[in-house]
């Protein structure tokens, strides 16, 4: 706006100054002569001087206003390239979003056919033949049985073990004897030395289902619990609420 307002002033005042230096006949020269002579020989000069500047700051202003214009142009030239990138995509065909495969349809019990069992539970040994107390715990993988007394022997040329197992404090130990699986060598974080543990087999009931389980034998006297029941025997076939005891009904041998 600043250089529009500055051209049109020029060219007004070109005009002016233009119009104001044409010559006018006079219509009595003598009148001109005698009065009206000394009086343009004075003012002339100081009007074509003024004249003269204006142009001069009007010609300085524009050379001013060079760089000016030549920065809009460039980012009217900008501007105008993004427009016509933004109308270009507005054009382009949607790209289709390749849709992510369906997750297969989950059935409304999100266990499935796996039972629940609580931290504490009863679990049917064989042998002996009884219900006894066993602890669920997930951070073991390996199960264990109480036994002290252990001592092994050589049945039919196979290696065997001998060892009593107590439910309770006030019960009568129960002897057992089996044949051993593998022997394990076990060192505990408070000992540098490792201890040799045999393993045995013997089935377990808990629930409805029924499956052997392999025992690592150790004297477990001093514990709650005479029977630990870790990853191995969980399986696939239960789940564990921690928050939850004797979730399952003892079994009736009879």
């Amino acid at each position: 706006m600043v250089i529009f307002r500055s051209l049109i002033l020029l060219s007004l005042f070109l005009a002016g100054g233009c119009a104001s230096l044409v010559p006018v006949a006079a219509p009595e020269p003598a009148v001109v002569q005698a009065v009206d002579v000394p009086a343009v020989e004075v003012v002339a000069p100081a009007a074509n001087e003024s004249f003269a500047e204006a142009c001069e700051m009007l010609l300085l202003s524009l050379e001013e206003t060079r760089p000016l214009l030549s920065n809009l142009d460039e980012s009217l030239v900008t501007q105008a390239d993004r427009v016509e990138l933004a109308v270009d995509r507005m054009q382009r065909p949607p790209v289709e979003t390749p849709r992510a495969p369906e997750c297969p349809a989950t059935s409304d019990n999100p266990i499935g056919n796996k039972e629940i069992i609580g931290a504490i539970e009863w679990i049917y040994m064989d042998p002996p033949g009884g219900n006894f107390r066993a602890r669920v715990d997930t951070g073991a993988e390996t199960s264990s049985l109480s036994a002290s007394e252990v001592v092994e022997f050589e049945r039919d040329g196979e290696d065997w073990v001998r060892f009593n197992f107590q439910h309770e404090p006030e019960d009568e130990p129960i002897g057992f004897e089996l044949p051993i699986k593998r022997k394990v060598m076990v060192r505990q974080s408070y000992s540098e030395d490792a201890e040799r543990r045999f393993v045995v087999e013997i089935d377990i009931r808990l629930g409805q289902q029924l499956q052997s389980t392999e025992f690592t034998l150790t004297d477990r006297r001093r514990m709650t619990y005479p029977v630990l029941l870790g990853r191995a025997f969980l399986l696939d076939l239960y789940v564990v609420d921690v928050s939850r005891s004797y979730t399952q009904d003892r079994y009736d041998a009879t």
